[in-house]
């Protein structure tokens, strides 16, 4: 017996791409940017924080669905 496909639509796609880019910029810029040293580490960190949240937030947004 074949269990029913789940039904996603594109803003909840969207929401997952958005929380995997606040990962890949969390590691990229926060913690790339500290090991380099090429660009002052509290802009980096304040940067990447502010992004990866920013993306996260936004992308949890999209994902959570209100059940009707």
């Amino acid at each position: 017996m074949k269990k029913p496909r789940k039904h996603t639509n594109f803003r909840e796609n969207a929401g997952k791409v958005l929380i995997d880019l606040g990962k890949l910029v969390f590691g990229s810029m926060f913690l790339g940017g500290i090991l380099r040293g090429q660009i002052p580490p509290t802009l980096m960190v304040a940067g990447g924080f502010t992004i990866t949240a920013l993306f996260c937030v936004v992308g949890l947004c999209w994902i959570s669905k209100e059940k009707r």
